[in-house]
């Protein structure tokens, strides 16, 4: 058995049922030519099986209804017909039809009695494609690791099959079975580590209030400053999941041409856009959005589960050029990366903690709505294949995430890089955000107007 870390139980405390706390993808792939007419339902008998190569899906807690004293155990009585789902779309099979079925799978909570994943393989696209909506609890894994475990499933090559010899195995899992001396010990550690990243935090901290004292908007900002938006509410459980594409080329080029970088670029893009709904909302704050972008703190090596930390950032939507708005997060940002990088990752995860466990405690009380936001909305980006990849012999096209929204931070835009273009999947609460759905379209105008500003310069 396996502990649950401190943010691991976090997210399965806070997960109601209007707000699960899974992530997700959705792909869309296509077939290989010539495939057998059964070539799917050989797929979906292959994914049943991604237990056997796969360590977190075959994972399940202890005793789902006390996390307190939860463990993670060894599934012994996994059912593939649980986790995987194969049914087609009606005809003609359009996108919209698509979004609307994932929606309703990612408003469902995943069942705690089982392993804490599901895939859905949806048939019926034009062009004979289908797609795959995974999804998976974060409690069992981050965003970027459910992007290295579905990367570990494809090939480079058309020809590359799933290997079910190949065991994905875990790294660096504590246990829960210790000596006292050995517990001991840890706690000791940990009290030393803690007690270490204390001026690295209050040095964090100071350098926020001085920013604001001074009034220097370009700076990392304090938790519960932003702005009440639309976005900041009690939540209904109804969702709104719509995607877009950017080509990556043209991003890198602005990126190069500003001095920054894709995520600098794709923060602009997204503050443009949020400007232009909120203010056909008539709902626009005079002080800008404040963004939280995820920062995870595991090495390449790590183990399944979170070690994160936050970036706060300004949006930028009181900023009406969207050049000028580049420049601004380019400046703000590189600030913020100097200041996580002065830092231990023991002071970056007490300052998630300090950031958190306000939200958990106004969340589970119900008080979201009695203080200012800690922040407005989520963004992340999160790096994918530059190459095409494979599932046994489909050729993925695309891939959108699907993340978390919560009471109080309604707002959540994931972006994935996938062989040559951006993947945006953007989640919200329809009762909550009128036209949530156009965000779409107001990202594709800020791209448009930051492309032709930046062209004359």
């Amino acid at each position: 058995m396996t502990r649950l870390s401190a943010q691991d139980a976090g997210f399965l405390r806070i997960e109601t049922p209007r707000c699960p706390f899974h992530v997700a993808a959705l792909m869309v792939l296509r077939p290989p030519e010539g495939a057998a007419g059964n070539f799917l339902r050989k797929l979906a008998r292959d994914c049943g099986r991604l237990n056997e190569i796969l360590p977190a899906f075959n994972r399940q807690l202890s005793d789902p209804e006390n996390i307190s004293g939860a463990h993670w155990e060894e599934a012994t009585h996994y059912c593939p017909e649980n986790h995987v789902f194969h049914y087609a779309l009606p005809q003609p099979g359009r996108m919209q039809d698509l979004l609307q079925l994932v929606t309703r799978a990612h408003e469902r909570r995943l069942d705690r009695h089982r392993p804490l994943w599901e895939l859905h393989i949806i048939e019926g696209l034009p062009g004979g494609r289908f797609a795959m909506y995974c999804k998976t609890h974060h409690a069992l894994v981050d965003g970027i690791g459910a992007m290295r475990m579905i990367q570990s499933l494809f090939s480079t090559d058309p020809a590359g099959r799933i290997d079910f010899r190949q065991v994905r195995r875990e790294q660096g899992h504590r246990h829960s079975h210790h000596s006292l001396f050995e517990q001991l010990g840890r706690v000791a550690r940990s009290t030393i580590k803690q007690y270490r990243a204390l001026p690295q935090l209050s040095r964090l901290l100071l350098h926020m209030g001085e920013d604001i004292l001074s009034g220097n908007v370009e700076g990392m900002r304090l938790p519960f400053t932003a702005p009440r938006t639309l976005f900041n509410t009690e939540l209904e459980a109804r969702r709104s999941l719509t995607i877009c594409d950017l080509p990556l080329g043209t991003v890198r080029r602005l990126a190069k041409q500003s001095g920054g970088t894709v995520n600098d670029v794709l923060l602009a893009i997204c503050g443009g856009a949020l400007r232009r709904y909120l203010k056909a909302q008539n709902a626009l704050p005079k002080s800008s959005l404040i963004v939280g972008m995820p920062v995870s703190l595991k090495s390449a090596q790590g183990a399944d589960g979170n070690r994160l930390s936050y970036i706060l950032s300004p949006f930028f939507t009181s900023e009406s050029n969207d050049a000028k708005r580049l420049q601004r997060v380019v400046r703000t940002t590189r600030a913020a990366k100097r200041e996580m990088a002065a830092m231990s990752v023991t002071a970056a995860e007490d300052f998630y903690a300090l950031l958190m466990l306000p939200a958990v405690l106004l969340t589970l009380s119900g008080n979201v709505e009695r203080v200012r936001p800690a922040i407005n909305a989520i963004f992340s980006n999160v790096p994918g294949a530059r190459t095409p990849l494979y599932l046994n012999g489909a050729r993925l096209e695309a891939l959108y995430p699907l993340s978390i929204i919560t009471h109080g931070m309604g707002l959540n835009i994931t972006v994935v890089s996938h062989a040559g273009k951006l993947c945006f999947g953007i989640a919200g609460c329809p009762a909550r955000q009128a036209a949530i759905d156009e965000l779409p379209g107001h990202i594709r105008a800020s791209y448009n107007a930051l492309r032709k500003e930046m062209a004359g310069r």
